[in-house]
């Protein structure tokens, strides 16, 4: 079970004029910057990477991954519980509603320097994270994989320029990963856009394998990444793809089964694919295309 969003619990949500738990938790409203040179400015006067360490607890975050492990596990029962973390990996903030996407991307264009020290912030904080992870992962002896990304691309490719993208970001995914890759946890990066240009980077710097692939013709498709290697020369782990948009909801049993066949033959002998939907299966989707799914995968499996 990947990265399922549990229930609240009812000490963590806020409270309707009854008194019950509404799911959803308090957060601090915060100006959008919607300049480039707002955006500088607000670079310039972030923490440095040794106020970032100062002001860490790693204490809090060693018992937030570990509680989230824990409860997580109880609550899937008999499933494989993969956490969602996809907030663990350095921020690239196109998408918090603190920056307008005009005004950040053209920051980074126009003010490099000042946004290294943002990026720098940003790439601390993930790696104490990432720290605390693999210290609760190494103590509790608990399942060495972790599931992160950032919204680094659109349906059209890269956010950044490769160029920017290497100068700003993977200077700092790099340091992040490397306690997760010390203890020996591999990590899989959420890939739901185009990240055809940037999959070479990703498997450079240490990620293992691609989740939530957006599949185009001209983009990331699962037969691709099956021909990667990982910077180990293993081959990468794929959860995928049958599609929660062109595939689940449209196209009847027989087209469900179509797609299993691709996704195993993509993939062929060398394993490392869990094969799922390309997303969250919503209420469009056909119960009977989900049966087909699970029935003709277990045909499969068995063959």
């Amino acid at each position: 079970m990947l990265g399922p969003v549990m229930p609240k619990r009812p000490e963590g949500t806020t409270r309707d004029a009854a008194g019950r738990p509404t799911d959803y938790t308090v957060s601090n409203a915060r100006p959008e910057l919607v300049t480039p040179e707002q955006v500088a400015e607000y670079a310039r006067l972030r923490p440095s990477r040794e106020e970032v360490r100062e002001q860490f607890s790693f204490g809090q975050a060693y018992d937030a991954y570990l509680t989230q492990m824990q409860d997580g596990v109880r609550d899937a029962g008999d499933m494989l519980y993969i956490p969602h973390c996809l907030g663990y990996a350095p921020n690239f903030p196109t998408s918090d509603g603190h920056f307008s996407y005009e005004a950040f991307l053209l920051a980074c264009v126009l003010f490099p320097e000042d946004l290294k020290r943002l990026f720098d912030g940003w790439g601390e904080y993930s790696r104490l994270r990432c720290e605390a992870v693999a210290k609760a992962t190494l103590d509790h002896d608990l399942l060495r994989l972790l599931w992160i990304g950032s919204d680094l691309c659109d349906a059209n490719g890269p956010m950044l320029s490769p160029a920017l993208f290497r100068e700003l970001y993977c200077p700092q995914l790099a340091r992040a990963l490397e306690p997760l890759k010390a203890a020996g946890i591999r990590v899989v990066w959420h890939t739901d856009a185009n990240y055809k240009q940037l999959v070479p980077d990703l498997l450079d710097l240490g990620i293992d394998g691609f989740q939530g692939l957006y599949e185009t013709p001209n983009g990331t498709r699962l037969e691709d990444l099956a021909m990667t290697r990982t910077r180990a020369g293993m081959p990468p782990l794929l959860f995928g793809s049958l599609s929660t948009v062109w595939v689940l909801p449209i196209k009847g049993p027989a087209g469900v089964r179509q797609e299993v066949d691709r996704c195993l033959e993509a993939v062929g002998s060398q394993g490392g694919l869990l094969l799922a939907p390309s997303s969250s299966i919503g209420p469009e989707v056909p119960a009977e295309n989900v049966d087909a799914l699970y029935e003709y995968a277990t045909h499969r499996r068995g063959t």
